[in-house]
């Protein structure tokens, strides 16, 4: 698996890097969104060799659970599922930066194409950090909605 790793970060090189922090959503979803078999190399770039990608789950039941993920885990997914196509939509973004560090949250619509309805919203939030060139994440936590409990409003659109 590491030589996997190392192999799509050297692919990496036709990657946009995230000089500027309010670029990361755009560039990030132009890594991780749409058809399937495309190459993770970028995702890879964007995430810190050491990063953990969180995803808090619900259960029928209503408890949550975690899925903890290593950069390698979260692509190995749709390496496994070749033929998925996963997109989103940004409802709403924020940034807050403090020197070499930042937080990004980021709400969501997924949809199995681009036009197809929406199937889920939720939110996610990205810790990064600047390594003197450019953004980085080195951790993500997301959710999505859960039935009978909506994103807040303030979450679900960007101000005009």
């Amino acid at each position: 698996m590491l030589v996997v790793t190392q192999i799509l970060r050297s692919q990496a090189q036709d990657c946009k890097p995230v000089s500027d922090i309010h670029d990361f959503v755009r560039v990030w979803n132009d890594a991780v969104i749409g058809p399937g078999s495309r190459s993770h190399a970028c995702t890879l770039h964007l995430l810190t060799p050491d990063a953990r990608i969180t995803g808090v789950v619900m259960g029928k039941d209503g408890k949550s659970t975690r899925v903890v993920e290593s950069p390698e885990e979260f692509v190995g997914w749709y390496r496994k599922h070749p033929t998925e196509t996963f997109w989103e939509r940004t409802l709403h973004s924020t940034v807050e930066t403090y020197e070499n560090v930042a937080r990004v949250t980021r709400t969501y619509e997924v949809r199995d194409s681009e036009t197809s309805p929406v199937k889920a919203i939720g939110i996610e939030d990205f810790q990064l950090i600047f390594d003197g060139t450019e953004w980085k994440a080195f951790a993500m936590l997301w959710q999505d909605a859960s039935p009978g409990k909506p994103l807040p409003e303030r979450y679900l659109h960007d101000p005009k």
